[in-house]
């Protein structure tokens, strides 16, 4: 299957190639948003994490959603905490 013709069959060679390149595409996703984090103040910090706590609670999310907001809300207080104690010392 290519994306010039949807209609074709996809192998399975084909589809874990996908899955795979998709996955890397999310991790250099996640890995530039917990990196933007880097450049906000304290405040706007707390809303982000606390924002994607209350998506980590939303129950029209499914469970496997509601569990990676609540670890990227996770990954940011880390972040932040981090940041924070550099700041300090």
């Amino acid at each position: 299957m290519t994306h010039d013709k949807p209609e074709e069959a996809m192998t399975f060679g084909e589809l874990l190639a996908l899955i795979s390149e998709q996955q890397r595409r999310l991790t250099v996703l996640e890995s530039a948003f917990a990196n933007l984090t880097f450049c906000l103040d304290d405040r706007a910090s707390q809303l982000l994490v606390h924002n994607l706590t209350l998506e980590a609670q939303n129950q029209n999310h499914d469970e496997q959603l509601q569990h990676q907001f609540a670890r990227l809300a996770e990954e940011i207080q880390k972040c932040a905490g981090t940041v924070q104690g550099q700041e300090k010392g």
